[in-house]
């Protein structure tokens, strides 16, 4: 009897209790299950289920006719103990009652697999390691600032050295990875916020933020060093500052006003400076031009990309404009897409490229444009007067928003590799020894 409530076994519990006697002292808990327990009362209908566990002897104990409790606790430990002892009299006869064999391990080979297997994890993670320093320079990034640095090099007008280049791609990876290596070193109570960057290393603790920025000072020392030996000067302190605006600048605004982004976008606009100074001079119109095309190209990138993900960023503490201000995102991704055709424009006029350059580089922005302004136009729809106040209209109207920015953002992650190379397939005077006269060089077209 419990309280008024008597309870009634079913036959499986009733086996269950005929193998489970009383016949040794060690305790076994068991619940009693409501499925398998009939309540039965006097009367009344809800019946209360009492859930609390019921102890009960199993007569079946490897420790039966111990019957002093540090007796028992003494034999547990001396079976069940992990060492390097081989197991004495007390503990193989203890053992024989046991339901399990214990194998006693000589010192000696226990050792020696402890050894082989410490030797197994130090290359292990000796690879996680090198694996999160790459990861902590954001390679994707650092390859794609390398090769607009590379690709304004090639489109300048000046002779190149072999030497030069290698040391300018050396050099700017080094830096872009120290400014990256920083930046997350700031941020990770951040990062773990966003899914987007939940994975990075310090975030996970595969590096810590000591560790990243000690990375940060070896590669941007060294890489700023060969820049200024292997370059020139110019080149060196164009490395130095982008260090400087993108770890530091740009990484302490983000939490503070959406100018982070245009701020951002000049951080994109270095690399190209720094092609072009490695041989020619920064006077050069054309330099300003490439610059421009970088730092125009963020906007339709990176609005875009942050409009998806707005309520990440806000919740990160991000301040960014694709959640303070969506039209306006919309609008200065439109805006800066087509700043894309005088950009263009200016490497024909300023004799960079040919002008058959305008029409391949004109399709490809147009397509950009393309995207862009269907995302601008969905917005405006979107938070005009009829629409916004109207919930299910402008959440259907936010979704075809969304469509429309990621075509933008897979738009802009096509259109710069596709604008640079044509650019150096354009370049002025590229093609003219196909058509030259070997008999009369003069004849050339």
């Amino acid at each position: 009897m419990v309280g008024r409530n008597l309870y009634l076994l079913t036959p499986a519990v009733k086996k269950s209790f005929t193998l489970c006697g009383r016949n040794s002292r060690d305790i076994i808990r068991c619940t009693l299950v409501r499925h398998i327990v009939r309540p039965y009362t006097q009367g009344k209908k809800n019946a209360i289920l009492n859930t609390a566990p019921i102890e009960f002897i199993a007569n079946n104990s490897p420790l039966a006719g111990i019957s002093d409790g540090n007796a028992i606790k003494e034999a547990a430990k001396r079976t069940l103990r992990c060492t390097d002892d081989v197991s004495d009299e007390h503990t193989e006869v203890v053992q024989k009652n046991l339901p399990f064999n214990v194998k006693p391990v000589d010192g000696k080979a226990r050792a020696a697999l402890r050894k082989q297997g410490s030797e197994g994890i130090t290359k292990k993670e000796l690879k996680k390691k090198l694996e999160a320093y790459v990861q902590l320079s954001k390679p994707r990034l650092t390859i794609l600032v390398m090769l607009s640095a590379i690709c304004s090099y090639a489109l300048s007008p000046y002779p190149a050295t072999v030497m030069e280049l290698i040391c300018l791609s050396l050099g700017t990876t080094m830096c872009s990875a120290s400014a990256n290596s920083i930046n997350m070193g700031r941020e990770p109570d951040y990062d773990r916020q966003m899914v987007r960057t939940q994975a990075r290393p310090v975030v996970r603790g595969a590096v810590t933020p000591k560790q990243a920025f000690a990375f940060a000072t070896g590669m941007g020392s060294v890489g700023v060093s060969i820049l200024y030996a292997g370059v020139n000067p110019t080149v060196a302190a164009l490395g130095l500052s982008n260090i400087v605006l993108y770890s530091w600048i740009y990484t302490s605004l983000k939490r503070k006003h959406i100018i982070n982004t245009w701020v951002g976008a000049l951080v994109g606009a270095i690399p190209p400076l720094m092609g072009w100074a490695a041989a020619s001079p920064l006077t050069h119109p054309a330099a300003w031009c490439l610059a421009g095309l970088l730092y125009a190209w963020q906007f339709p990138h990176f609005n875009t990309l942050s409009h998806n993900i707005r309520n990440e960023y806000k919740n990160a503490g991000y301040v960014m404009t694709a959640w303070k201000n969506p039209l306006l995102n919309a609008r200065v991704a439109l805006r800066y897409s087509l700043l894309m055709f005088p950009l263009c424009f200016g490497l024909s006029y300023f004799n960079v490229t040919d002008w058959y350059y305008q029409i391949d580089s004109g399709l490809v922005n147009a397509w950009l444009c393309f995207w862009s302004f269907k995302f601008y136009m969905q917005q405006r729809l979107n938070y005009s007067s009829k629409i916004r106040n109207d919930r299910v209209k402008f959440n259907e109207g936010l979704a075809q928003a969304n469509v429309y920015a990621r075509k933008a953002f897979f738009a802009s992650v096509l259109h710069l590799p596709a604008v640079l190379i044509l650019a150096i397939l354009h370049k002025k005077n590229r093609w003219n020894w196909l058509f030259e006269d070997k008999e009369n060089p003069k004849l050339a077209n």
